[in-house]
């Protein structure tokens, strides 16, 4: 009789179990393995041997080593097999060997995948200096803003829509229960069934922000609680205190990258400031505190930040001046009364 060596380990599976050692992987992703393990006691020993390649690979700790010692214990061993017989080794058992190298082979390619290309499989899309919008392949859709960057599935064949975000994106996702829609971006985690909403995750921006415009999104963030979030409200992420903030957010300016539409309703003078900030890349200094709280009402289509100022000097009375290309100071105004 001959012996045959167990199917190789799927791919997804080593990603998913790769998760389950780091203590990383979802409830679903946890029941996708269980089950697989199930299909087949082959599938058991693939594990098993991922698991042993896995403590192989990790970081080695610092150790002092007798080297006299060692070299006596080699010299022992050599003498030792110079006085015994040659063996004659199976030729399943060399089978076995090979097959040991493959998968030995296989998961250091798989390490190397997992931090050196980490959308690997995936489809990437990237923004550049300009905002493009994407069809996904459940007919999904997403603008990307500006040096953003969006991987997902390109089959969408597992148990959920997995995506990934680097920057900021709005999503229009097509309504689908039995396969839910996750979003990974930093250290968020955001997850729907349909719905559209707008998500702000840049790696060098200390929070991620999410603002909903339709139905209902599920968001959490590792070391904190998940927020449910309904439109008119959005939650901002953190990082540094691992805290999720939820707050009002009646109008639509924290897509307006998108619609190329800034509406303000009785906002005070501080908040117009800050979105303009973010809208415009620009930097807003104001100079007399009594200024803030003035309250502002106005839209803008498509405006130039000099035209929307000089609707702020008008309106509210102040005097703007330019320091430099990207900064603005609001110097003097009578204040609010």
């Amino acid at each position: 009789m001959c012996e045959t060596a167990p199917p190789a380990m799927d791919s997804k599976y080593w990603d998913i179990a790769a998760k389950t050692f780091e203590g990383k992987a979802t409830p679903t992703e946890q029941e996708v393995l269980l089950q697989w393990l199930e299909q087949h006691p082959e599938h058991m020993d693939e594990y098993k041997a991922q698991k042993q390649l896995w403590k192989m690979t990790a970081p080695a700790q610092t150790l002092t080593v007798d080297t006299d010692a060692a070299w006596q214990k080699v010299h022992a061993k050599l003498e030792h097999t110079h006085h015994q017989d040659k063996k004659v080794i199976p030729l399943y058992r060399q089978l076995w060997q090979v097959a040991a190298a493959a998968v030995l082979v296989i998961g250091i390619a798989w390490l190397a995948k997992l931090y050196f290309l980490p959308y690997y499989g995936m489809q990437v899309v990237e923004s550049g200096n300009k905002d493009i919008a994407v069809w996904l392949p459940d007919s999904s859709r997403v603008w990307l803003n500006k040096s953003s960057l969006l991987a997902y599935d390109p089959d969408f064949d597992g148990p959920q829509r997995d995506v990934r975000l680097e920057g900021e994106a709005f999503f229009e996702v097509t309504h689908n229960p039995q396969k839910p829609f996750v979003i990974e971006a930093e250290a968020a985690k955001t997850l729907v069934l349909g719905t559209s909403f707008n998500l702000r995750a840049y790696p060098l921006e200390e929070t991620v922000e999410l603002t909903v415009a339709t139905g209902k999104v599920a968001f959490s963030a590792a070391g904190a609680e998940q927020a449910i979030v309904t439109p008119g409200f959005g939650v901002t992420f953190l990082k540094q205190d691992k805290r999720i903030v939820k707050y009002d957010a009646p109008d639509e300016n924290a897509w307006a990258w998108k619609t190329q539409k800034l509406q303000f309703k009785g906002k005070s003078l501080r908040d117009v400031l800050t979105e303009l900030e973010r809208y415009y890349g620009a930097r807003m200094l104001l100079q007399q505190p009594d200024l803030a709280s003035c309250r502002f009402t106005g839209t803008f289509q498509g405006s130039s930040l000099e035209e929307v100022l000089q609707v702020l000097e008008a309106s509210l009375q102040i005097e703007i001046s330019k320091q430099n290309e990207h900064t603005y100071i609001i110097v003097t105004g009578e204040g609010c009364k």
